[in-house]
């Protein structure tokens, strides 16, 4: 028993020397990019174009009339940019941005996202030159850094990203994953190895439906281990909260979460749709594409709460 106290007693002291010699985390400065913003109103969505393509039904305005974050996924996608560059400062908004092409992305392998660091980093100093003094916010890589492939190689080509889109003076947030997938100090920890100090905060709850509460507190006990950096959760498809077993792949029990706002009233700086509703998740769940499903968006509406009752009763009957 003694030499198990004395062991313990090494330990700790180890591990605090250890936290000693760290070098202290110098973070940039918090400029509040979302407080007072207006949210870019994307008219090109897939399914703004499904829905004219059919006359309009009033029953998807839910989705078509929201504002929701731009993904760019493959070099293709930054060529549409300066023209969404051009719609936002019309509308006098604030853009949202995802990046989403690290190497390895989605742990599939070499054949998705970039083919390489250095495919990756042209690609990122492609998106700086593109947007040039045009000052975006900028959702960095989705599910990156909560991966199960998450290595010391990817945070530091994610820390080298970050530091290069915020030394063009964008507003960067880094992608935490969502409370049911890392503790908040393993979350904290990745997230400081891939370049927070020089970001804004980090997003919670991308393209999953963890509610927007239990998002919340996780989301701020990582804020305290990450130089109180602000955090943003995706409202986009959370409002019946996790379905049975958490499956995330086109779940047949899902909704509408709340519309975003730059003025939530909880800790966050902002609620997003960063995923865009009804845009399926893969060939899953009745799914055939990873495009926009009519059938899924009108499940997702026809779920919705704050959706009027006669578009959640249209959308219900689209949906049967």
């Amino acid at each position: 028993m003694k030499l198990a106290i004395l062991l313990a007693i090494v330990a700790a002291v180890l591990a605090a020397c250890a936290r000693a010699d760290r070098p202290p985390v110098t973070y940039a400065p918090l400029v509040h990019p979302f407080k007072g913003a207006n949210l870019f109103h994307d008219i090109e969505t897939a399914a703004a174009a499904w829905a004219r393509a059919n006359g309009d039904p009033d029953w998807v305005k839910p989705i078509t009339d929201t504002p929701q974050a731009i993904w760019l996924t493959a070099p293709r996608d930054l060529d549409r940019l300066p023209a969404v560059i051009r719609a936002a400062a019309s509308q006098r908004a604030l853009l949202v941005l995802v990046t989403y092409y690290v190497p390895n992305r989605d742990c599939a392998g070499a054949a998705s996202g970039a083919p390489d660091p250095d495919s990756y980093l042209a690609w990122i100093d492609r998106l700086a030159d593109t947007l040039g003094t045009n000052k975006a916010v900028i959702i960095m890589e989705p599910d990156a850094i909560a991966a199960d492939c998450y290595t010391d190689a990817r945070a530091q080509l994610l820390r080298e990203a970050t530091y290069r889109l915020a030394r063009a003076g964008h507003h960067l947030y880094l992608d935490a994953g969502h409370p049911k997938w890392r503790q908040p100090g393993q979350a904290a920890e990745r997230l400081i190895a891939s370049g927070i100090q020089a970001a804004q905060g980090f997003t919670v709850n991308v393209s999953n439906r963890q509610t927007t509460a239990d998002s919340d507190v996780w989301a701020r006990e990582v804020s305290k281990m990450t130089g109180d950096r602000e955090f943003l959760i995706d409202t986009s498809r959370n409002g019946l909260g996790p379905p049975p077993g958490d499956e995330w792949c086109n779940p047949a029990r899902q909704g509408l979460g709340e519309r975003p706002t730059t003025d939530p009233g909880t800790g966050a700086a902002a609620h997003l749709w960063v995923k865009r509703p009804g845009e399926s998740d893969g060939h899953c769940g009745g799914e055939s594409t990873f495009g926009f499903s009519p059938r899924q968006a009108a499940t997702l509406i026809a779920n919705a709460q704050w959706v009027p009752e006669n578009l959640r009763r249209r959308a219900g009957n689209e949906r049967a």
